[in-house]
């Protein structure tokens, strides 16, 4: 008898631990993601989080939207941030240096036009010696995008993060950086048609500040100009000379603010999908991602029969 009366209490025991199972699984829901594009030192991702705050939980972005490359291409190259520990005048540098929009431009656009409504765009990248040639030690920066209220809203996990190489600091920074502001050694430096996303009331207390420090609201309908720096952002332009066979082509560069029209798409292409992938290379052309000569390259490669 007495072993028939201890039934009740394994089964309710079997119940309370089914129940904390099921509870665990549904906080700890795993978060979604779609590759885009990658490389050795960086990545472009879209990720469905499933936990985190509301904002990206809830999702209803404007998503997908399409953007050109040379506007992306104008709103990374205005974003600057600087260190808010250092004493007197503060030097500026850039969110996305010449050399990671190269390498992040096409990814990101593609990104954003492939995006879901409940889907954000995930970004990282590492500069160092295997990525810029320029850093005597490796910085990693990740954060993410997404539209809402007709607005890009960019908001930073970590900016030049010194770490030991990029699959680990990739693993450790995937958390959902809207939850809460993070507490950085760095600032955005607020230009014309930015802002920064303000805190709901009383969210954090009295004492607190009124505003996300690592999340900038882009105004998509403000043109943005290339912003003037002390550090040169394109090296002098060096006029290519002309074409002759079998000589090789000099490398295109183009001047702060120049702008460089690529040849028009051939009218003797029938093939719309060849026509699709040149007009895609003549617009990395014309926003500085590629060169001159990668571009006849390339070109070359896709009329060639």
């Amino acid at each position: 008898m007495q072993k028939y009366r201890s039934l009740p209490f394994y089964l309710l025991i079997l119940i309370l631990f089914t129940m904390c199972l099921a509870c665990g699984c549904a906080i700890l829901q795993r978060n979604e993601f779609r590759a885009i594009a990658s490389g050795e030192n960086w990545r472009v991702r879209l990720v469905k989080y499933n936990s985190g705050s509301e904002v990206v939980k809830k999702g209803g972005f404007e998503h997908p939207f399409n953007i050109s490359l040379a506007k992306l291409n104008n709103i990374l190259a205005g974003i600057y941030v600087e260190d808010n520990h250092v004493v007197g005048k503060k030097a500026r540098r850039k969110l996305f240096p010449n050399k990671v929009r190269r390498v992040l431009l096409k990814p990101l656009q593609d990104a954003f036009s492939q995006a879901q409504p409940d889907e954000v765009i995930d970004f990282s990248f590492m500069q160092g010696k295997s990525f810029l040639w320029i850093f005597n030690h490796d910085l990693f920066t990740s954060g993410i995008f997404f539209k809402k209220d007709g607005k890009l809203n960019l908001v930073m996990r970590v900016v030049s993060y010194q770490c030991d190489n990029y699959q680990t600091a990739v693993r450790q920074f995937v958390s959902d950086p809207t939850q809460r502001a993070l507490s950085n050694d760095w600032n955005f430096v607020l230009m014309p048609g930015m802002s920064l996303k303000k805190y709901k009331k009383g969210k954090f207390g009295f004492f607190q500040e009124n505003y996300y420090s690592n999340w900038l609201i882009l105004d998509l309908d403000r043109v943005y100009e290339p912003v003037k720096s002390t550090v040169k952002d394109f090296e002098k332009a060096v006029t290519p000379p002309p074409v002759v066979e079998q000589q090789k082509e000099p490398e295109d560069f183009r001047p702060h603010g120049q702008t460089v029209v690529a040849p028009t798409v051939p009218k003797t292409v029938d093939d719309p999908e060849t026509r699709r992938k040149l007009q895609v290379l003549r617009e990395l052309y014309n926003s500085g991602a590629i060169s001159r000569s990668t571009y006849e390259r390339k070109k070359d490669e896709l009329l060639s029969p």
